[in-house]
C-alpha cells in the first residue's frame, strides 16, 4: 500500500463518534471572523470587534463546553511543530483526541485550534499563509455544508 493509503486507514481506525452533535456553524463563522480580522486589522481593533461580536453570538455554553478541547488541540498542535515531529504523528494525535466527534465537528475544531495559534502570529501576514487559510476555509466550508 502506498503511504497515502496507510495513513488514511490509520486516521479511519480513529473515528469512533459517539453520537454527540456539535453545531459547527456558529464555530466556523467564528474562525472566518478571527481570520479576516487577523489579515486585515491592528490587533487592538481586532479584539474589540471580536469581543463585541462573542457578546452578540448564542452559543457560549457551547463554547464553554469545547474550549477545553479547543485549547488541549491548539497545545498539540504548537508542541509538536516546536519540537519537530512528524506530521503524521501529530496527524494521527489529533485524530485520536477527537475520536468521538463526527467529521465536520473533527475538520471545525482542529481548525479553531489552529487559529487560536494563528492569532498569536498576526502580524507575519504572509501571502502564502493568507493562501492556504484561504483553502482551508473553502474546504471546511464544503465538509460542513456536505455534511
Amino acid at each position: 500500500m502506498s503511504y497515502d493509503n496507510v495513513m488514511m486507514k490509520r486516521i479511519e481506525r480513529t473515528h469512533a463518534p459517539d453520537g454527540r452533535e456539535v453545531d459547527v456553524k456558529p464555530f466556523l463563522h467564528l474562525v472566518e471572523d478571527i481570520l479576516k480580522r487577523a489579515t486585515s486589522l491592528t490587533t487592538s481593533q481586532a479584539h474589540a470587534e471580536l469581543k463585541d461580536k462573542i457578546q452578540q453570538i448564542n452559543f457560549v455554553s457551547m463554547l464553554d463546553a469545547l474550549s477545553s478541547t479547543i485549547h488541549k488541540i491548539s497545545c498539540e498542535i504548537a508542541y509538536n511543530a516546536l519540537s519537530g515531529t512528524d506530521a503524521s504523528a501529530t496527524t494521527l494525535s489529533l485524530f485520536n483526541m477527537l475520536r468521538s466527534y463526527s467529521w465536520d465537528a473533527k475538520l471545525v475544531l482542529t481548525l479553531a485550534a489552529f487559529t487560536l495559534n494563528y492569532g498569536d502570529f498576526w502580524l507575519g501576514r504572509f501571502e502564502a499563509i493568507n493562501n492556504l487559510i484561504k483553502v482551508m476555509m473553502d474546504m471546511t466550508r464544503f465538509v460542513v455544508e456536505f455534511n
